[in-house]
């Protein structure tokens, strides 16, 4: 099987939340450049609704050694200079779990959502992830979903992140309402954000690691 994707998930807060349209003219920029980057696959990039000020980025790569030797640039760390002076970062290097699009790869469309889901694992790991699995297969058929992935951190034990488009909030609600959904939590404590999509595509398939 191949190797699951290293993701990155990165939160930026604005250290100022008037330099919103500032922060995203440079992300956009940055994100331009790590596009043709060698190990690049794909990233995701909302703003949290609720709290306007925060951004959470998702990025897949083929490797972390890749990702490492582009941290280690001259562009990058110029980039990373500039972003430092306009939000604070935190950093979640992980492992990609699984992926699943909706059934027939139909999108959730404009004006969609995507819910960003932070599972603190209280029991078994492979039972939460067994769990998930069954929850997402399950809600890929209904209305309003688009996509989910599922990350694994590497640097924080038992830390699971999810971010899945739907339509809107009407199809999650109705989603987080499942038998499948309420089995998930058996297994885990569980934050969520919901978020405004602000750029990205999708990554390639991924797989569950071991």
């Amino acid at each position: 099987m191949p190797a699951p994707l290293f993701t990155v998930i990165n939160t930026f807060t604005l250290k100022d939340p008037a330099g919103a349209e500032d922060f995203e003219r440079r992300f956009l920029d940055h994100v331009r450049w790590m596009r043709a980057q060698e190990g690049f696959r794909a990233h995701q990039a909302v703003r949290a609704t609720e709290r306007p000020e925060v951004y959470v980025n998702l990025g897949w790569w083929a490797a972390p050694d890749l990702f490492k030797q582009v941290m280690a640039s001259e562009t990058f760390q110029e980039h990373a200079k500039e972003f430092h002076r306009i939000v604070d970062v935190e950093a979640d290097p992980s492992l990609g779990i699984l992926r699943i699009d909706a059934e027939g790869g139909q999108a959730a469309g404009d004006g969609s959502v995507v819910l960003v889901e932070r599972f603190t694992v209280t029991g078994d790991a492979e039972a939460f992830e067994a769990a998930y699995r069954a929850y997402a297969e399950a809600v890929a058929g209904l209305d309003g979903f688009g996509h989910t992935d599922l990350v694994k951190s590497v640097v924080r034990p038992g830390q699971y992140t999810a971010a899945t488009r739907w339509s809107g909030p009407g199809a999650y609600e109705t989603a987080r309402h499942t038998p499948e959904y309420t089995a998930v939590l058996k297994h885990a404590e569980v934050a969520t954000v919901a978020a405004t999509p602000v750029a990205g595509n999708r990554a390639p398939e991924v797989t569950r690691h071991g």
